[in-house]
């Protein structure tokens, strides 16, 4: 197959952008007929449509969305080559790429980049993305390790697990719902939810103990980006299930109120890494601040 063009890369990453092909034309110096052509071009390469049209705009595809993350972190990755060409000498500095699952609450990803970057001569370039996503990155040595609560089912010897977090898991909600806290969880029957999607472990989980329990529910909204289901459940949009510590500031701050604690179930955040790829002092470094 022939190599991928960069330029095609960057012609989507501006239109993606930008939002409509007029406004990257204007960015990119590129005539619009021109630009259409080599979005036309890339996808027939690619073999998938990455824009629908909709009046006179585009909206990005769910493939669209997946090329997306891939362009910018090799976008990121060209202009850290630039600017390092001249300090190709010092070599003293490590660097670690982290992914990190867009499911991981910010609090915890945060805690866990502040450790690493406080080790001696470190440099951290972070890529985000799904659990599956990040697993293929980091057995093809594209990442040096990944945070996320995705554990894969099948391990190979060369792979290293290390739990940083485990949480007791709530249901929260603003303050509208405090009724539901009488007689819970049967008071959970029919009420609509915010939920990760399918892909996350913890909306499986949670799944299985409703049914379990024999208490419908509805779901409104699907959202993987935790900050996302905090900011619609402060508005009163549904119900989220998050880990106690996730939701500490939010309840410290009167945002949302713990309507019950999940019974049995819990999150649990973990460290993957390929163990020839990472000195042992930076293991021990991380994992005693956990």
């Amino acid at each position: 197959m022939q190599s991928m063009n960069l330029h095609h890369l960057r012609y989507f990453l501006t239109i993606a952008e930008e939002g409509s092909i007029s406004a990257a034309s204007k960015k990119l110096l590129v005539g619009q007929p021109a630009l259409s052509a080599q979005l036309k071009h890339f996808e027939e390469w690619i073999g998938v449509q990455l824009f629908k049209r909709i009046g006179k705009g585009l909206v990005i595809t769910q493939s669209g969305e997946f090329v997306f993350k891939y362009a910018k972190a090799i976008r990121a990755l060209e202009e850290e080559l630039m600017a390092n060409l001249g300090h190709a000498g010092e070599i003293s500095k490590k660097e670690f790429v982290i992914g990190a699952q867009e499911s991981v609450p910010k609090s915890i990803l945060a805690h866990a980049i502040s450790v690493i970057s406080g080790i001696k001569k470190v440099k951290l370039s972070i890529v985000e993305g799904t659990g599956d996503e990040l697993f293929h990155l980091l057995v093809s040595h594209k990442i040096d390790f990944f945070i996320g609560n995705f554990r894969p089912m099948q391990e190979t010897k060369e792979m290293l697990y290390l739990s940083l977090s485990k949480e007791t898991v709530s249901v929260w909600g603003s303050k509208k719902f405090t009724h539901l806290k009488k007689n819970f969880p049967a008071s959970l029957e029919n009420k609509t939810f915010i939920l990760p999607g399918f892909q996350n472990q913890l909306r499986h989980d949670f799944e299985r103990y409703m049914l379990q329990s024999g208490i419908g529910f509805e779901v409104s909204i699907e959202a993987q980006d935790t900050s996302l289901q905090k900011e619609l459940a402060i508005r009163g949009d549904g119900l989220i299930i998050l880990g106690d510590e996730s939701a500490r500031f939010l309840v410290e701050t009167g945002q949302i109120i713990k309507i019950g604690s999940i019974k049995g179930l819990t999150e649990e955040y973990w460290l993957g890494m390929v163990k020839k790829n990472i000195d042992n002092d930076y293991i021990k470094s991380i994992m005693s601040a956990f």
